[in-house]
Formats: C-alpha cells, structure tokens, sequence
C-alpha cells in the first residue's frame, strides 16, 4: 500500500495518456429501442440519439419493393424533436427482396447483410429517405458494424467478425455504398453530415478501417464513426482508439471528428466481479471512466448502447427497477460543457484533468474490477458520487478505488 507521500510524487512522474481538445465540447448521445423511452434519457442529460435497432433500417422502412413503410421513423424523429436532440440515422440492414445473398443467414433473418444485388435499389432508397426528412436528421451512417469475413485477411475465427451479423460483402461493395449514400445525402441535404460505416468490433478492429480508406472508402464521410467496446473495463479501449487512430494517421484523415457510435456494458452480468460496489456505484464508474478515456484519446461524440437495453441499459426492462438511471445522470452532468480532458496514468492509478466552461476540476480512480484501496491525501477538498455524495475533506487520508473522486482544481 503507498503511504500519501508516495502516491503525490506518483502524480508528478506518470505518462500523459492524451490531450483531446475539439471545436465543440464533447456530446453524449444512447440508444433507444422504445421511442416512449426517449424523454426519460433527454432528462437525464443525454443530447443526442442514434437510430439503430429501432425498427427504421432499410428492411423495415421498405420491407417490399414498392412499399414504404415510415410510421416508426415517424414516432422516433417527433419523440427526439419534442427532446431537442442531435439525430444520427444509421442506414443498411438490405430487405431480403433487394439482397446479393437473399437466402444468407444475418443479423435479423436472411439477406441483411449482404449488399444489394442491385446499387440502383441502395441509391433509391437513400435518395427518398435524405428527400422526404430533409433538414431534421443530424448525420446519417451508411452502415452498421461492417466485417469483411469474405477478405482473405479476415477469414480466421475471430478475425473479422460472424460474417452472419450485419456485412457479409467486400471492402469495395461497402466502399460503393458509401459512395452512392455520401453522393445521395449531400445533393439532396448539403448539410447533413455522413459518417464513416462502423467497423465489427471483433478481432482487426484497425485493420478493417485500413481496408476500407486503402480501397477509396476516406473520400465519403465527414466523421470517422467507431464501436469501442472495451470488455472487462473502460481503460482497456485506450489502445484500441490509438491503433485506429493510427490508422487515420497513415491515410491523411487524422483532421476528422471521430465519433465512438456505440458503445455499453451489461452491468448486472457483470456485477459479482465487482464486490466492493454497489450497482448504482457500477454504473456511475464505468459510464464516468468511459467517457473520459473516449474524451481523452481525441473522441468527440459518444453514444450508449442502449438506454433501455435488457442487458446493458440503466434499469431492468423486465421489473422495470431502475437501478442506474441517476447514476448515468451524474456522470453525463458532471460532464456538461466540457471542451478538454488530459488523462495520465501509472500502473492501476488514472488521473483526469478537465476542463469544461465553468470549471476545472481532475477525476481520480484505481483501475481492476477487485482493487485494494490506496490511501491518499489530497490539498483540496474531494466528492465521491452516491445517493448521499461523499465529501472528503482536503488534508485527510482517503482510500481511493475504482469509484472516481472529483477534485476541483485552484488556479
């Protein structure tokens, strides 16, 4: 165990993580697959929504070829108007009578995931749905967790992602999607902004995203879009955002904004790993960390999958218990306005300095889901978040773990 006096020279000696800073301060943004959902998350502080498993993708907006079907689109953009939210609209998911592989086993049936047989049927529908919701959608993304499982590269186990899921084409017919949907969205809504398609978040996460900008794909977006995922624990992303940024680096596209599209964690499956917490602590924790490490390594829009989710939501869908809803609240307020974050970190140790609007302040936490405490003292005065927030008084030994303290920082 370090004694105070070590842990304060510890802060002087540790790596800087990233310094992110962007025009805009960072915008948190979920899911929703209910749209009477969409107010309680607005409340909660959440600015933005991303449609996907919402019943509005392409199979269910034209499940035949001449039948368009916008009644759910309808109820999820009068829902998110109502709220003031940022709306992302992900496109894809091909109806089985337009698919390549009409019979091929994806996601949500057959034929989802192969591309159209036919570009000119993609083209058409991008072109009607940019035309008839001109002007009321944010950003579009072209398409949902893209594989490349028939790449020799990605033909391992693990390596691409379950070719069964949501792309079981090439780099060049996602390539031609993304073309034809850029070209669609800005004749029709020059000021909608498109999104790069999100990338399957197993195995060759960076070399996936190669492929694609290697093949042309880097000329028809205008935000890199990225599902970081991080397993066990938040902190474990931090490598997977630098190898993908890494990426942009080599292909000249390090300029974009880059938006972590989806991202979640199932907190009641993974909560007897985390003993020394409560539920509600959990949930405040990971989202808090999460945010910060995205914000950190240079992410400037993240959205939570999913606001009521049964595995990874805020509170159960099937006893409607809500046992996380104002945690996720806390940490997304706390958050509010913020336009910088610095991350450093030595061994289980991370240390964020943030700058939002009003305020400075630094986050402090212990990464490990089972972590001992670590006593430390700090100058100024600390609050640890709770149904009763936890002062802890400047001077005194705190035992610091996985729960973030906030320290506002004295210029």
């Amino acid at each position: 165990m370090k004694t105070p006096w070590c842990l304060l020279s510890v802060f002087l000696a540790t790596a800087v993580v990233n310094v992110a800073t962007a025009e805009d301060s960072l915008t948190l943004g979920f899911h929703a697959h209910n749209p009477n959902h969409i107010e309680a998350a607005a409340r909660a502080g959440y600015a933005a929504i991303r449609l996907w498993d919402t019943g509005t993708d392409w199979s269910s907006i034209k499940p035949q070829r001449e039948q368009w079907n916008f009644e759910r689109i309808d109820a999820y953009l009068a829902a998110s108007e109502k709220a003031h939210l940022k709306i992302l609209w992900t496109l894809g998911s091909t109806p089985r009578w337009a698919s390549a592989r009409p019979n091929e086993r994806c996601a949500y049936g057959l034929g989802c995931a192969a591309e159209p047989a036919n570009i000119e049927d993609w083209r058409r529908y991008v072109r009607t749905v940019a035309t008839t919701f001109r002007g009321r959608i944010e950003c579009y993304e072209p398409w949902n967790e893209v594989s490349f499982p028939s790449d020799p590269i990605f033909r391992l186990p693990g390596t691409g992602g379950d070719p069964s899921q949501f792309f079981s084409g090439s780099v060049e017919a996602m390539v031609n999607l993304t073309r034809v949907a850029y070209e669609e969205i800005k004749q029709v809504d020059p000021q909608a902004c498109v999104l790069s398609p999100s990338f399957h978040s197993s195995g060759n996460w960076a070399e996936k995203l190669d492929r694609f900008l290697a093949a042309g794909g880097g000329r028809y977006f205008d935000v890199v879009s990225q599902h970081f995922y991080f397993g066990e624990e938040p902190e474990r992303i931090v490598p997977t955002i630098r190898a993908m940024k890494q990426v942009l680096a080599k292909h000249k596209l390090s300029h974009l904004p880059i938006w972590n599209s989806e991202t979640g964690w199932p907190f009641l499956e993974q909560r007897p790993k985390w003993p020394k917490l409560s539920l509600e602590e959990l949930v405040y924790a990971v989202t808090l960390r999460t945010y910060l490490l995205n914000r950190s390594e240079g992410v400037s829009r993240i959205y939570w999958y999913a606001w009521d989710n049964k595995g990874m939501g805020f509170f159960d869908t099937g006893t409607n218990i809500d046992f996380g809803s104002a945690a996720a609240s806390a940490a997304i307020h706390l958050l509010d306005g913020v336009e910088s974050a610095s991350c450093e970190v030595n061994g289980l140790l991370w240390q964020c300095h943030v700058a939002t609007r009003q305020k400075r302040f630094k986050v402090l936490w212990l990464s490990g889901n089972n972590v001992e405490p670590v006593l430390v003292t700090f100058k100024d005065k600390g609050i640890r978040w709770g149904r009763r927030p936890e002062v802890l008084p400047a001077g005194q030994k705190i035992a610091l773990d996985g729960r973030p303290v906030i320290v506002e920082e004295n210029y």
